[in-house]
């Protein structure tokens, strides 16, 4: 991992932790609950300083943080006969200022602010990215050239619109990105629109050898009566070639695939250990991701396994980038609404085809995979690195509502619970769930540092 790459994991894990803890004390600080801690982390103090009743602190282990209340655990008060009330240490203590003492609602709501500080972090930096920073237009217009890249070699500018790709239409920027990495290398001519101007020039992709966390171009599942059913493919094979060009990850291979519909192609496919040729005839069906706006490209019907590999791979560009749009304010909160709830819906249902076992539990990662996603992210500008916090945000908040005990979630559910039966659940039988809900939480920790521990070995 690279210096940038620690550094930009370490502020954005920090900053998702502190927005998280912040929810909590913001909202006890109004309810009138006393707050002792707020700490970054677990476990020893490295530095901090105290505030009034509060101590703000660093701690060494950066996986979390907590907010410590005054009577958060009910047996640390003690009322004596005068109705005098008494902390752990025998230190007088004002009810008042108890989080056990107040309404199962007011405990609720304290609850739920640390996730809904993550949501309201992801949904405002999609508000600041789509105002201040724009997003990648659809259109096939060179926003930028990188100096010395072939672009520049060849004479494209600013503005200039890309029509054509050795004589086929392009409808939008992805279907231009598409058509240059199927081309692996190749020249190919580019038909562009230079105001009234129709220009001509030939350009040979360049190859940028990139480590990355990929699919493998490996089938994990094939939709019958599709082109890929049809040629006898089968779960398990792995495509090594499309028409003769290698590839080795499964964006190279739906690449290939898309830009060919109603054309024969040549797969290459291993299956145990033998290889062998499949002729496929991609059909024209709509792309199925959302953001496609209704384009169509070919598709001959299998998915990949979701089994993530940490590999070094190859990716072909010229050297642009599309104009960036921005959007007015108004606008850009419906396109935050809809990208926070859009996201909410995806991991939503990735938690259940893990469940259901359609999507492997190998998918899962820890910190290390999310440094790498950082810094990658990093490497591929603002904008990139802007769009993963959010999404990273949202996912901490939607992860932390789970009903697991230890998490918000399964304090929310025994405050339900509460709420239902009248009484508080014992004291008991809530340290009995907590200890599950931990027992489960590090062994999913340690699932996750086995999974990024074996993508980095390059082992399945």
């Amino acid at each position: 991992m690279t210096v940038e790459t620690i550094v930009s994991f370490i502020v954005i894990l920090g900053l998702l932790i502190f927005v998280h803890e912040l929810g909590h004390f913001l909202v006890a600080k109004r309810a009138g609950v006393g707050v002792l801690k707020f700490s970054l982390g677990f476990g020893r103090r490295l530095f901090g300083f105290r505030r009034g009743e509060t101590e703000y602190l660093v701690s060494a282990i950066p996986l979390g943080g907590y907010v410590k209340m005054v009577g958060e655990d009910p047996r640390e008060v003690v009322v004596d006969a005068t109705g005098q009330a008494f902390d752990g240490a025998g230190q007088p203590l004002d009810l008042r200022k108890s989080f056990a003492h107040k309404s199962v609602w007011t405990r609720m709501a304290i609850v739920l602010a640390g996730p809904g500080a993550n949501y309201l972090l992801g949904f405002l930096l999609f508000w600041v990215a789509a105002v201040f920073v724009g997003s990648p237009s659809m259109e096939a217009m060179v926003g930028e050239v990188e100096e010395d890249a072939p672009a520049a070699r060849v004479g494209l500018r600013p503005k200039d619109t890309i029509v054509a790709v050795d004589g086929e239409a392009v409808s939008s920027w992805s279907d231009l990105i598409l058509r240059i990495n199927d081309a692996s290398g190749r020249a190919v001519a580019l038909h562009i629109k230079r105001g009234e101007e129709n220009v001509n020039v030939t350009i040979t992709p360049r190859r940028r050898d990139v480590t990355t966390t990929v699919l493998p171009p490996t089938i994990g599942r094939v939709v019958p009566d599709f082109p890929a059913a049809e040629a006898g493919l089968r779960p398990g094979d792995k495509i090594i070639a499309v028409n003769g060009d290698p590839i080795d990850s499964w964006q190279q291979l739906s690449l290939k695939i898309r830009v060919r519909p109603g054309r024969a192609v040549t797969l290459t496919v291993e299956r145990d250990g033998e290889q062998f040729a499949a002729i496929v005839t991609p059909r024209l069906s709509p792309a199925p991701e959302k953001e496609a706006q209704g384009q169509q490209v070919g598709l001959i019907g299998i998915e990949a396994v979701s089994e993530y590999e940490q590999r070094r791979v190859g990716l072909w560009d010229v050297g642009i980038s599309p104009i960036f749009t921005h959007m007015d304010p108004f606008s850009a909160l419906v396109h935050a609404g809809n990208q926070t709830a859009g996201w909410t819906v995806t991991i939503v249902w990735a938690l259940w085809k893990i469940m259901q076992g359609e999507i492997s539990p190998r998918t899962l990662g820890g910190p290390i995979l999310m440094a790498q996603m950082t810094g990658e992210a990093a490497q591929q500008g603002f904008l990139y690195l802007i769009f993963l916090t959010a999404v990273l945000s949202i996912n901490l908040g939607l992860l932390n509502l789970l009903p697991v005990p230890i998490l918000d979630g399964g304090h929310l559910a025994f405050f339900g619970i509460e709420l239902l039966r009248g009484r508080p659940i014992s004291v008991r039988k809530r340290e009995m769930a907590q200890r599950v809900g931990l027992v489960l939480l590090v062994a999913l920790m340690i699932f996750a540092f086995y999974n990024d521990i074996f993508r980095l070995l390059g082992r399945p």
